[in-house]
């Protein structure tokens, strides 16, 4: 962090409990703001400069050609001279990019506490998988701790309940004040083998730039990204082009990027393995499970009216086998972190296109 610039002060002891000698690295002059309200002023601000915003139109091709970039949308094409791809995971790579990134899903409670009881950091921990802690000013005499973590492989586990329970197991044996759970979620997280996001132009093209690979550090990638890809549409040079160039190759993160790849090959075997029902007449209400069909593989859902939701278990994106999310009631890809709605719609990238139905 020195080498870099950046403040950092080593002390011994955080204000959680059994943690009083624990070595820390304190970084001091940060900032906590609320993301919708900086949201709204950031498209205030946007829109009066003349941009406009399309909403309902997600974008299915971006195509780069002489001159310009072609859009097609589901209501039409926008044509420019450059683009940006900020959409989580890039939909304009098909593949090289995506063997660089992992898919993870996280686990976050928020516990309410009386106001005063835990002083206001971000709290992170070092272990695997990791842990955070966060206050969050709340109503009158109370506020809320925001405990998260839990991480694990997009796709490879179907166990919420378990990981929110050691998440409140951690939570309440560190912070003996945290009073009752006021809520829940987990989210998707990509990780890049050498966790530095993926900013800059896109490999092989001239005209298309791509800001992925946040690691969860989304807002602010957000606010760097826009400067870095500003001074690259712009001609100009920047400090930080290399750091984040997505067509670096990180020979220091070569275990990991053979680690994370060997998802992709246990993935497509499981086309071999048997389904994890034998008829839809085992699904429950609300239930999703993979059934076996011939040589093909399904990708179930029973809605809470009983009406069943049938399609392809092949991610539209390259291929891979999906696993039913029963917490969050998708389907997820665990090769590069496509996510699909019940009704096969795509509702994250990679993947845009929607799931194959099927009939039985």
């Amino acid at each position: 962090m020195r080498e870099v610039g950046a403040p950092v002060h080593r002390l011994v002891g955080v204000p959680l409990k059994g943690c009083e000698s624990r070595h820390v690295l304190r970084y001091p002059r940060q900032a906590k703001f609320h993301p919708l309200k900086y949201l709204a002023g950031l498209a205030a601000a946007c829109a009066s400069g003349s941009v406009r915003f399309f909403a309902n139109s997600p974008v299915e091709e971006v195509a780069e050609h002489d001159g310009g970039v072609t859009l097609r949308t589901s209501q039409g094409q926008i044509t420019a001279v450059h683009a940006v791809i900020a959409t989580n995971a890039s939909i304009a790579d098909r593949f090289q990019l995506h063997t660089k990134v992992s898919p993870y899903r996280t686990y976050v409670l928020a516990f309410a506490i009386a106001r005063g009881e835990l002083p206001d950091a971000l709290y992170w921990d070092t272990e695997d998988p990791y842990h955070y802690v966060r206050l969050q000013t709340g109503p009158e005499e109370d506020d809320f701790v925001l405990v998260g973590g839990e991480d694990y492989k997009s796709g490879e586990a179907n166990d919420a309940d378990q990981r929110f329970a050691r998440l409140e197991n951690w939570a309440r044996e560190l912070i003996p004040a945290l009073d009752r759970i006021t809520h829940r979620w987990s989210g998707q997280v990509l990780d890049t083998i050498d966790y530095a996001g993926f900013i800059g132009r896109e490999p092989g093209s001239e005209r298309i730039y791509l800001a992925m690979g946040d690691s969860g550090q989304g807002l602010t990638h957000g606010v760097m990204g826009a400067m870095l890809n500003t001074a690259l549409i712009l001609g100009e040079d920047h400090p930080w082009k290399s750091v984040y160039a997505p067509d670096r190759k990180p020979l220091a993160a070569a275990r990991n990027f053979l680690r994370e790849n060997m998802t992709i090959l246990q993935n497509l075997a499981e086309y071999v393995a048997p389904g994890e029902i034998a008829s839809l007449e085992e699904l429950q209400p609300g239930d999703g499970a993979i059934l076996r069909r011939g040589l093909e593989k399904i990708a179930a859902y029973k809605d809470k009216a009983g009406e069943l939701h049938l399609h392809s278990a092949s991610c539209t994106h390259i291929g891979c086998h999906l696993h039913w999310n029963s917490f969050e009631s998708c389907w997820d890809c665990p090769c590069h972190g496509s996510i699909f709605a019940p009704n096969g719609r795509p509702i994250n990238a990679p993947a845009v296109s929607a799931l194959r139905p099927v009939k039985v």
